[in-house]
This record gives structure tokens, C-alpha cells and sequence, in this order.
């Protein structure tokens, strides 16, 4: 497989874990029951949302031709624009009848997603090994 196709599956999954977390945190709760899906706090649960966009970007990262030229600038541009990407999730929950923002939702989001980061990376290093 090509670096040019695990990028465009990367952008993909990408584009869908980050519109999954619009949907989960954007729309109002249609059961009335307070808290979050699956009876896991919500913390735990943006965690686990923000960790799944994290590995996506993490394959992301490792086939772009910017990463290659610059890791640590592009790295922090990619941790910024989650951080920017959190923040505005629970900020517009002010709008949203039956949500709330919430510092500790917006830290789990970052903790999430570096783990999600870390996570991606070391998958991709075990399926490289083990092709090589």
C-alpha cells in the first residue's frame, strides 16, 4: 500500500471519528436521562471519543510529506488544531438545550486524544515491523 493511500484512508477516518464526536456531543440527549452513553462517566466517554480520532491522525501524521520535513512543527500544529477542536465542541454546548461545557469533559478530550496519538503510533510501528 502506497503512502499516498494510507493517507486518503487516514483523511478518511479522520473526517468520520470527527464526525462521530460532533454527533455525540453536539446533539441534544433524546433519552432524558442525564449522563452519558453506555453509563460511563462523561469523562470517560469524550476520553474514549477523542482517543479514537487520535489514532487516524496519528497515520495521518506519519504519511504526511510535512511531518517528514518538519516532525515537531507539524506535531504541535496537529496537537493545536485538536486542542482548538475540543475547545469548540464543549464550547457549543452552551447552545444546546440538555448540554454543558465542561473543563474536565475539555481536559479528557486532550487526554484522550494524545493517547488515541500515541496509541496510532504504535500501531503503526508493530504493522511495519511485521511487514518489513
Amino acid at each position: 500500500m502506497t503512502r499516498e493511500v494510507l493517507s486518503a484512508w487516514a483523511s478518511l477516518g479522520v473526517l468520520l471519528t470527527g464526525a462521530l464526536i460532533l454527533v455525540a456531543t453536539l446533539l441534544p440527549p433524546g433519552s432524558g436521562v442525564p449522563g452519558c452513553p453506555f453509563g460511563l462517566p462523561c469523562a470517560l466517554w469524550h476520553m474514549l471519543l477523542f482517543a479514537l480520532l487520535g489514532v487516524p491522525v496519528a497515520l495521518r501524521y506519519a504519511t504526511s510529506r510535512a511531518a517528514a520535513r518538519s516532525p515537531l512543527r507539524v506535531l504541535v500544529m496537529v496537537v493545536l488544531v485538536i486542542w482548538i477542536f475540543a475547545a469548540i465542541t464543549e464550547l457549543a454546548q452552551n447552545w444546546i438545550e440538555g448540554r454543558e461545557p465542561s473543563l474536565e469533559d475539555w481536559l479528557a478530550d486532550m487526554a484522550g486524544a494524545l493517547i488515541g496519538l500515541a496509541v496510532g503510533s504504535l500501531l503503526l510501528r508493530l504493522a511495519l515491523r511485521r511487514f518489513r
